[in-house]
């Protein structure tokens, strides 16, 4: 009887798992939007909302091809070099650029 192991494609040389593992990863990435003007106004609604009245905000960040989803309340907003320190399991700094949705929790 053969096992389900001697079905799996084997990996002779670690070149050859780590090009796959690339080839999969960049599969996976998805551009970032577009985000038009009236979104933008309505994410910074929701960012002040959250800083001044210490709401809870779940803002979506796009890095590197990947969305990423961060639950928390704004600390801070630093419009000169334009990222917010959001305050959540460890506290995060976030480009403005990489906000591509915020929602309230």
């Amino acid at each position: 009887m053969f096992s389900a192991f001697c079905w799996q494609p084997a990996f002779f040389m670690t070149e050859q798992k780590t090009i796959l593992n690339n080839f999969y990863s960049e599969d996976k990435k998805q551009e970032k939007p577009m985000i038009d003007e009236h979104a933008q106004e309505q994410m910074g609604i929701l960012i002040m909302d959250s800083l001044y009245y210490t709401l809870p905000v779940i803002i979506t960040i796009w890095r590197s091809g990947q969305f990423y989803k961060i639950t928390g309340i704004v600390n801070k907003v630093d419009y000169l070099m334009k990222y917010i320190i959001f305050e959540s399991d460890s506290n995060n700094r976030i480009n403005i650029g990489d906000i591509t949705n915020v929602e309230r929790d």
